[in-house]
């Protein structure tokens, strides 16, 4: 019997095949939602691997780029213990100074803390009672309830989110404990075998497929580890920058703002503004003018960081837009809470290097089928082409 213009238009035959397929995915999503319960040791064992792993590869790609250079004088084993050892040796020498300049700061600025701010509260309503539309902007400070414990609540939300996401049979003392000394032992192993890891995961590949995984292997490699790196050696160099400059305009609290904004900067955009708010509220206290010289400060060493000290750290590699990153730390951290925030993006760049590689795939296939009614363009999968 002669199909219908409706018929052809739907598919005809594809269409019912296309049905059936779905119908069969759906079924195995429900029959693997109904044993879930089957696949909970693996996400405990998950939740109880990953934090050091994914803190020893953050290790590796700092370290990395110095090993590489000092390994020309001596072997790669010894390199990686004598960095290992001057690295201990600095943070007992350097981090015990840096703990004694600004405890006190950061303890009597966390103690004092809700106090400040309810005096900034009520300057700022002082400042603004005589303003044409004094009302509309209490109102709006009231919708935004900057109080200690609206604050408490949001940072206690995903303090918690986070350590769920860490999950696991130990407790969040304990899986922290873990991630700090096994993840450089996890940093050295990787840096002294990651050769031999990865032609132990190559061997695992079927070979039809192991040039694709050379490929993606490189721009994950690049793509994660010149963010990570960047990122983290970017944040540092901003701490520092703040805390002479912060020092010079007699801001209070100068090293502890400082260090949270070393800190809190690793993540971008939703960092500096975590750090911002409070240093002007700590600024407003002193005087206006104090809070002027502050947001000059912070923004203009903002711009020379992100003028000249990120694209020489970070580099052009790293395709992500500032829309996309943004996105992308809302999306996470609402479903990973602090996991999410401080680990979106890596997470990101090797979800969208996998979809690129597939959807590319896709269109090799379509060409193949059905390339006389017309090919597509970019199918080839290389990490030039994935950078271009």
């Amino acid at each position: 019997m002669e199909k219908s213009r409706w018929i052809r238009f739907l598919g005809g035959k594809n269409l019912i095949f296309t049905l059936v397929t779905l119908g069969l995915m759906a079924t195995v999503i429900f029959l693997f939602d109904k044993i879930s319960f089957i696949f909970k040791p693996l996400g405990i064992i998950a939740g109880t691997v990953l934090p050091p792993l994914i803190f020893g590869v953050v290790i590796y790609y700092l370290l990395n780029p110095l090993v590489k250079l000092l390994e020309k004088k001596l072997s790669r084993a010894w390199v990686i213990t004598v960095i290992y050892v001057l690295i201990l040796v600095l943070l007992a020498i350097g981090g015990i100074q840096l703990l004694f300049l600004v405890q006190d700061q950061a303890t009597e600025l966390l103690k004092r803390f809700p106090e400040i701010l309810k005096g900034f509260q009520n300057n700022f309503d002082s400042a603004t009672k005589n303003l044409p539309f004094a009302n509309e902007v209490n109102q709006l400070v009231k919708s935004v309830d900057l109080s200690s414990n609206k604050i408490g609540d949001f940072s206690s939300k995903y303090f918690s989110d986070g350590l769920k996401g860490f999950g696991g049979v130990f407790s969040a003392v304990t899986t922290i404990f873990l991630t700090i000394l096994t993840g450089p032992i996890v940093a050295f192993f990787l840096l002294k075998d990651k050769e031999k890891f990865y032609n132990f995961v190559k061997k695992i590949v079927p070979p039809f497929f192991r040039n694709d995984f050379n490929e993606l292997f490189k721009i994950v490699d690049q793509q994660i580890g010149g963010y990570l790196k960047g990122q983290i050696v970017a944040s540092i160099i901003l701490g520092i920058l703040y805390w002479p400059a912060f020092l010079l305009i007699g801001l209070n609290y100068a090293g502890a703002i400082s260090l949270a904004a070393g800190i809190l900067c690793i993540i971008p955009y939703i960092g500096p503004f975590a750090v911002f708010i409070p240093g002007l509220i700590v600024a407003f206290q002193t005087s206006f003018m104090m809070a002027v010289k502050f947001v000059v400060v912070w923004f203009v060493i903002q711009f020379l960081h992100g003028e000249l000290v990120v694209p020489r750290v970070m580099g052009d590699k790293v395709q992500l837009h500032p829309i996309t990153v943004l996105l992308v730390l809302l999306v996470m951290g609402d479903l990973m809470g602090l996991v999410g925030v401080i680990f979106g993006i890596p997470i990101y760049c090797l979800v969208k290097v996998l979809v690129i590689y597939l959807f590319r795939s896709f269109k090799r296939r379509y060409n193949r089928y059905y390339g006389r009614h017309g090919k597509y363009e970019d199918t080839k999968f290389s990490k030039d082409d994935y950078l271009d």
